[in-house]
């Protein structure tokens, strides 16, 4: 009589790949312009009766919409306008480069759901509006 023989083999858990880190870069260049670039800045996404709201989270920075897309423009758009401002007041970005408050990674780790972009943005003297490396979190996604 044939016997079959098993083996037990050991299965890992599948190891977490890490996030990747949020950067930021402000180059200026000798004309004046700036160049900007983020790369994987989150952002929780998340609908509040009706309203879209965008919160930065490795970089402090909210906007409101009317719905999912227009507070993602809105965001892109603020956030450039906030760095616009800081360079033409203080010359770099460094004063917009703040942290979320506490409260919204502890959203984030009670639900999280992830959506991600990257930009990079040039800033000559009329200041463009172009960005990427924002990873949007939709909150309670089905």
């Amino acid at each position: 009589m044939a016997t079959a023989k098993t083996s037990k083999k050991k299965v890992s858990p599948k190891k977490k790949e890490p996030l990747p880190h949020t950067t930021a870069l402000h180059l200026s260049i000798e004309d004046g312009s700036h160049v900007v670039g983020i790369g994987n800045l989150r952002v929780m996404l998340f609908n509040d009766d009706g309203s879209w709201f965008a919160q930065g989270l490795e970089i402090d920075y909210f906007a409101q919409g009317d719905s999912m897309e227009d507070a993602r423009e809105r965001f892109e758009s603020g956030l450039c306008a906030t760095f616009s401002e800081h360079l033409k007041t203080h010359g770099t970005i460094e004063g917009a480069l703040r942290v979320a408050p506490q409260e919204v990674w502890q959203d984030l780790y009670a639900n999280p759901a992830l959506r991600s972009y990257s930009k990079v943005s040039f800033h000559a003297p009329q200041f463009s509006n172009v960005f990427s490396g924002i990873q949007y979190l939709l909150e309670n996604a089905a």
